[in-house]
């Protein structure tokens, strides 16, 4: 059993799943006033990938693989399909969306909004689960997938094709990231080999910076892999230095919820009128104290997908761990 099958409740980990919601929140923000800066275009290129990585670091594979399927299509339907699906009623509601006999089927393999990240990050792990080999064969399987979808549609998704059971781009391109961070979960990386991950994720990170408007889907591709996968090899050591910082952490925990719901929040504060960074900074707290609310209702909590209380230390019981989602 790998370093990742107990990181659940690493706070470095945590922290930086807290870091990263902050900036796809930043990011949407940004996107929903048609906002353009450099931040913007750095953030989008590595936020997604290193969540899917950190998901698959915390995978816990043995117990993916051992336990009966009841068990594992409960636990994961429970504490992330379900407060999926409820988003993704609420969304469509909200929106007007048209519903036909075909709605099911899309919803499923080609998710609008920012709600493909939750089935995307299902099928990966089911795939961990179906398919019985080591994350380095996963990842090998995985790269001419991943590859082949990045140099087809670059910086853009959308569906692989144009009949009905096409599925959505992302399905293949992140398996390239989450076998990646399975793979650094059961190895690790070598002290000798930190300052080589260091480097190429700044390399990666500057030679990004430099194509917000450059067509070369060669140097796309390549420069986002050099500071994603070097991101995520470095996880194991920053998972080490055990930082915590509490407001970001509780974000971290509560990823799940934070995430289906912060558009829906800044939606509707941005209705108002109020600009993107007023509507960030009155975002966070708002989502942070409906996430609290919640906390002590365990059916509100199974709905939305808010994290329980953290109960003190005396009072710990034998709970199953959650799914990870990033």
């Amino acid at each position: 059993m790998g370093p990742g099958a107990i990181l659940g409740k690493n706070p470095s980990i945590d922290l930086l799943k807290g870091v990263l919601i902050l900036l796809v929140m930043a990011g949407h923000a940004m996107e929903l006033t048609h906002a353009q800066h450099l931040a913007l275009w750095i953030g989008s290129g590595f936020r997604m990938p290193l969540m899917i990585g950190i998901s698959g670091y915390l995978l816990n594979i043995g117990r993916l693989r051992n336990e009966p399927g009841e068990h594992f299509f409960g636990r994961y339907g429970e504490r992330m399909l379900l407060p999926w699906l409820v988003a993704m009623i609420v969304y469509l509601l909200v929106s007007g969306w048209s519903l036909s006999w075909r709605t099911p089927i899309d919803l499923l393999l080609r998710p609008p909004f920012h709600l493909w990240y939750i089935p995307v990050l299902f099928f990966l792990i089911l795939v961990a689960r179906a398919v019985p080999l080591r994350p380095i064969w996963l990842l090998a399987i995985g790269v001419p997938f991943s590859l082949s979808i990045m140099y087809g549609f670059g910086p853009h998704h959308g569906a692989i094709g144009v009949s009905l059971l096409s599925p959505d781009s992302r399905y293949l391109r992140y398996p390239i990231y989450f076998f990646f961070g399975m793979l650094m979960a059961e190895r690790g990386l070598a002290n000798r080999y930190l300052g080589v991950a260091l480097l190429t994720a700044t390399l990666g990170m500057g030679w990004w910076s430099e194509l917000e408007y450059d067509q070369n889907i060669f140097a796309f591709v390549s420069a986002r892999l050099l500071m994603c996968l070097g991101l995520i090899a470095l996880l194991p050591h920053f998972a080490a230095l055990r930082l915590s910082f509490a407001p970001l952490n509780h974000i971290g925990r509560d990823s799940l919820f934070f995430y289906l719901w912060h558009p829906l929040v800044m939606g509707l504060m941005m209705a108002t009128g109020i600009g993107a960074p007023v509507t960030l900074a009155l975002s966070v707290p708002t989502l942070f104290a409906l996430g609290r609310l919640s906390a002590s209702h365990k059916q509100l909590r199974r709905w939305i997908g808010s994290t329980p209380p953290i109960r003190p230390p005396g009072d710990a019981q034998p709970l199953d761990p959650a799914p990870q989602p990033a």
